[in-house]
Order: structure tokens, then sequence, then C-alpha cells
């Protein structure tokens, strides 16, 4: 028998942060190919799959869901290598650490402008 969780316990919604994960993968590629080009695409998907995360999954979860939108980009953004415009391509380690800090501030951001949003469409 599997156990629960107790209620008020932080559970990530694994569909929403997958659906928040192909959002900012989308929104990056179209923004670096169509928009503009850099590390902002980056952050204005992440942003947007954060939000989209967070909205999706529990109330409790928000910001949760937001940092598993931005590790699973991360992962997505390794796997991907030097290949076409979401790779990361050679960059030193340092260049690395801030490009995953700053990715992994966009989706907590997502995340807790969409706790916020919840929140105040309540009272």
């Amino acid at each position: 028998m599997a156990k629960r969780a107790p209620a008020g316990a932080r559970q990530v919604d694994w569909f929403a942060a997958g659906m928040g994960l192909v959002l900012a993968v989308v929104a990056q590629l179209a923004g670096a190919t169509v928009l503009f080009g850099g590390h902002r695409s980056d952050a204005m998907g992440l942003l947007a799959g954060g939000l989209l995360g967070g909205y999706l999954g529990p109330d409790s979860a928000s910001v949760w869901n937001g940092i598993v939108v931005a590790i699973a980009f991360i992962a997505v953004a390794q796997l991907a290598g030097s290949v076409g415009p979401i790779g990361t391509g050679d960059l030193g380690t340092v260049s690395l650490v801030v490009n995953d800090v700053l990715i992994l501030t966009g989706g907590t951001l997502g995340g807790w402008l969409a706790r916020s949003a919840r929140r105040r469409m309540i009272r």
C-alpha cells in the first residue's frame, strides 16, 4: 500500500512540470530564432514555462513546479549540446554556472508568479 503525503505537503505535479518544460523549450526556440537571441530567450521561455507549470500544479507546490521545469530545461539544454539554438555551446565553467543560475531563477520566478496570481484570484 502506497503512503499518502500529509495534508499541505509539497508534491510536484509531473504533468504540470512537463507542460511547463514543453512551453519553455518552444518559447526559447521561437525567441532565439525569431525575436531575440542570447540569454533573454532563455529567461522569457523559462518564466513562461515556470508560470504554466506553477499554475497547472497544486497551489502548495507552485514554486517547486517552476524549479522542476528549470532543472529539466537545463538537462535538455545539456543533452542538446551545441546543436541548434538551445545548446549552451562551449561555455567555460563560470559561464555555465551563471547560465544555470539564471535558468533556475527564471523557473523559480515563474512558479512564484503563478502562486501569487492564484492567491490573488482567490481573494
